[in-house]
């Protein structure tokens, strides 16, 4: 029986990326910066981690001006 591939979603690159080691983290990063083509894409993955960041930081405080 063949299997479905499907496109990893933010999540899956995410946890991949975790896996990596600092210096595969740097080099990957290297690369990024070099393609403006990917520029979109990492907006979504800043937008993601951000919220992701906020999760763990628990409730927010009540803002007064």
């Amino acid at each position: 029986m063949s299997t479905v591939k499907t496109r990893p979603t933010i999540e899956n690159i995410i946890d991949g990326m975790h896996q990596l080691s600092d210096d595969q983290q740097r080099a990957l990063a290297g690369a990024i910066v070099e393609d403006r083509k990917l520029e979109a894409f990492i907006e979504e993955l800043e937008d993601h981690l951000n919220c992701e960041s906020a999760a763990t930081e628990g409730s927010a405080e009540l803002f007064l001006p």
